[in-house]
């Protein structure tokens, strides 16, 4: 009879007024459970020691259950603690982190400050394998102040440590070289010989990364004989690992091989995902660069297959997109490795995989929920037809990196609507003006010479080089003429001649910020003038947005035009009025025979209700984009007692929406956070919300020009329902009477054309 039951029986035959025989009977029962709960609990930590993860797992969920029974909140709260710990080894991080979060108000009630700085760095630490580093330093800093309040040494060096990870992983070297000295004294100091080591390991890394190799290898030196003396078998094949990068980086291909091969066994038979798939992933690099190509396809398609198991277990779509920013690497070292071996279409398939994988299988799951999610690259054949049903030129691109993270080449698929393909590759070096030379610094210093640099840090999201060292040409006609030379020349001759002929670009990282249609030939005409242009962030997605069109049920318009601004929620000042939208929306609403929403009638209650039903949805108004954490760019509505009047991108993703087309008449929208997974931001929301066309801007657009670019966008679309075509149009239209492309080409469609 177990314990439970015997409880249960012994409270059944006691009633309500117990003997004080039968009382010590019950009280010796829960002694008996407590006994065993502690039992169970330990026999945890031995199987958590030998690695075995999946037994550690099922002797802290049973005691859990009695620690819960027995109201043990600190039984419960270290139990729950270390359930996150195995989840952490097994690259859970999100279930990691809901363990945590389960655990954390337990401890702060139970006012135990040491084992609360512990929980905040391991849950720090969660959120920096999830590549979230803003999150995970403010809990970082967090720990640091307890450990420091309490006086716990050991505790106050792994969040100094822990912050100076951040610091690197932001490439801020000198700030994380300073951090890491402050906790190596401190590990020395207490003769923490593990925490020692740990920093010569990171230390090493920060200075690999800041390209000091030498001293790199010094660092990486002095760690490995410790953790090996320790018997600390994770931590010596990580230092393997990073030591072997570093090696590459000096072309010592060799040594850096060995490491990988001593290292990936410790890896597998310790079941760190991660660390393998990264073991596999530098090794498929270094074989690469000494042309063994064959046996680097195959240790990078191992790498890919590991990350696409910690990517598809058990993690949030938030999560799935942030992981995936470590893994991206992988892909496009394998694109190189195909081109190389002369398989450039198989080579486009690996590059769609690499792109919107989250966005994707969402879509996917709603179009389809009872569908398994399915890792593998997509089919030469899928791509081909979804160019025939789109009956559209498919152009994608993809920006290729050298070892040490510079953009060296571009590679172009391009995909007829007959369903032909054609590559082209780009050496940058050959392209790019000295002054630029980078596609980041090229792409920031055309948008600037237009006048459309954003204070919301366009720098911020390219790079901190290019932030520090802006380009010197500042001829716009020059800079989008280089742009058209890189992007366009190339495949000029494999592009169709009817300008009403679709084409739909598929950028790569940066160059979803590019105004296509401003690009310039050497005969100067805008592409704009030559084509029908829309965007889309990877082709797979083409085929999700066709079947969310045929499913588009709304009915009418919604116009909404200058609603009552509410503050900015990034300064809390008013944002201005914007009268122009206002007789943007007041001119637009008669096409459809409605009447525009504007002034305090535009509220946020009042707007999401109204959005559900329409078939199209046009909102001119204030936008911004946040490019540290995409869902949270917003649309600005009139507020009410309710609601601040702000509608985020992550509310957005959350509505079920029945409309055709949304077209984002303010700032900004199309901008976001530049992700493997496409641009993170309101454009993206609203098709996962079930739109399958959206209109956005790429910079902060003009009053006045924009409300004259979209009315007559609307006076085209009503005799045309081509989007794309009515939106060339109308751009040709404004260009007449407004020739600065700021005024003009900041929109771009994205998804489907009809």
């Amino acid at each position: 009879m177990n314990s439970r039951l015997s409880l249960m029986m012994v409270l059944i035959l006691v009633g309500t007024n117990p003997t004080m025989a039968q009382t010590t009977l019950v009280t010796q029962l829960q002694h008996s459970e407590k006994v065993e709960a502690d039992r169970l609990f330990n026999q945890g930590l031995q199987q958590y020691q030998e690695n075995q993860y999946g037994s550690a797992i099922t002797s802290w969920q049973s005691a859990l259950k009695l620690y819960r029974r027995l109201r043990d909140r600190p039984g419960e709260a270290q139990t729950l603690l270390h359930q996150g710990k195995v989840s952490f080894a097994l690259s859970r991080y999100g279930e990691a982190l809901q363990l945590y979060s389960e655990a954390l108000p337990i401890i702060r009630s139970l006012k135990n400050q040491d084992s609360e700085s512990t929980l905040l760095l391991l849950q720090g630490n969660a959120y920096f394998a999830l590549a979230r580093y803003e999150e995970a330093l403010q809990l970082y800093h967090q720990a640091l102040s307890i450990a420091q309040a309490v006086q716990n040494h050991s505790e106050e060096a792994n969040s100094l440590m822990s912050q100076a990870n951040v610091y690197t992983s932001l490439l801020r070297y000198d700030e994380a070289i300073h951090t890491y000295g402050e906790a190596l004294l401190i590990f020395q100091a207490v003769q923490d010989r593990r925490g020692e080591a740990t920093v010569l390991l990171n230390l090493a890394t920060t200075y690999r990364r800041s390209s000091r190799y030498k001293e790199a290898l010094q660092y990486y030196n002095q760690a490995l004989p410790i953790f090996q003396k320790l018997k600390n078998r994770i931590l010596e094949a990580h230092t393997l690992l990073s030591r072997g990068i570093a090696y590459v980086s000096l072309s010592r291909y060799e040594e850096a091989m060995a490491g990988y091969n001593q290292a990936l066994p410790i890896f597998q038979k310790l079941n760190a995902r991660d660390h393998e798939a990264n073991a596999w992933m530098n090794l498929g690099f270094a074989q690469f660069a000494v042309q063994q190509f064959s046996q680097a396809e195959r240790s990078l398609r191992r790498a890919i297959a590991v990350f696409e198991q910690i990517r598809l277990d058990r993690l949030s779509e938030a999560n799935k997109i942030s992981v995936f920013e470590t893994q991206t690497k992988s892909y496009r070292a394998l694109q190189e490795v195909l081109i190389a071996q002369n398989q450039p279409e198989t080579a486009l398939t690996i590059s769609e995989w690499g792109r919107t994988k989250a966005l994707v299988e969402r879509l996917t799951q709603q179009l389809q929920p009872s569908s398994q999610l399915i890792s593998q690259a997509p089919s030469l054949a899928t791509l081909t037809q979804t160019a025939r049903s789109q009956n559209a030129t498919l152009v994608e691109y993809s920006v290729i990196d050298d070892p040490k993270g510079q953009e060296t080449r571009l590679f172009i698929w391009v995909i007829q609507p007959n369903g032909s393909i054609a590559f082209r590759q780009v050496n940058l070096a050959a392209v790019l003006p000295k002054q630029c030379p980078t596609i980041s610094r090229l792409i920031g210093n055309s948008r600037d010479s237009i006048g459309v640099r954003s204070s919301q840090s366009d720098w911020l999201i390219v790079d901190a080089v290019t932030q520090k060292h802006p380009c010197t040409q500042s001829d716009p006609d020059e800079n989008f003429t280089t742009l058209y030379k890189l992007l366009i020349e190339p495949i000029a001759s494999l592009l169709p001649t009817d300008p009403n002929q679709h084409i739909v670009f598929i950028p790569d990282r940066t160059l979803f910020l590019v105004p296509l249609a401003a690009l310039k030939s050497a005969d100067g005409q805008f592409l704009i003038e030559k084509h029908t242009i829309r965007t889309a962030p990877s082709i797979r997605l083409l085929d999700k947005t066709r079947a969310l069109k045929s499913l588009s049920s709304g009915q009418g318009a919604l116009i909404v035009g200058n609603p009552f601004m509410p503050n900015d929620p990034n300064s809390a000042q008013p944002l201005s009025n914007l009268p122009n939208a206002a007789q943007e929306a007041n001119a637009i609403a008669p096409l459809f025979g409605t009447q525009a929403i504007t002034g305090k009638q535009g509220t946020k209650k009042t707007v999401l209700q109204q959005m559900s039903d329409a078939r199209i949805i046009h909102l001119a108004t204030h936008g911004s984009f946040d490019d540290r954490n995409g869902f949270k760019s917003w649309l600005a509505l009139a507020p009410s007692e309710t609601d601040n009047g702000i509608l985020t991108a992550e509310e957005v993703a959350q509505l079920k929406l029945n409309a055709d087309l949304v077209v984002l008449s303010a700032c900004d929208t199309g901008r976001g956070k530049v992700t493997g997974d496409g641009v993170i931001g309101l454009s993206r929301s609203f098709i996962s919300a079930g739109v399958p066309s959206v209109i956005v801007s790429l910079w902060a657009v003009p009053d006045a020009p924009t409300a004259e670019l979209m009315q007559a966008f609307y006076q085209q679309l009503k005799h045309n329902a081509d989007k794309a075509q009515a939106l060339r149009q109308a751009m040709l239209t404004t260009l007449k009477t407004h020739p600065n492309p700021k005024n003009w080409a900041a929109f771009t469609l994205i998804g489907e054309g009809l």
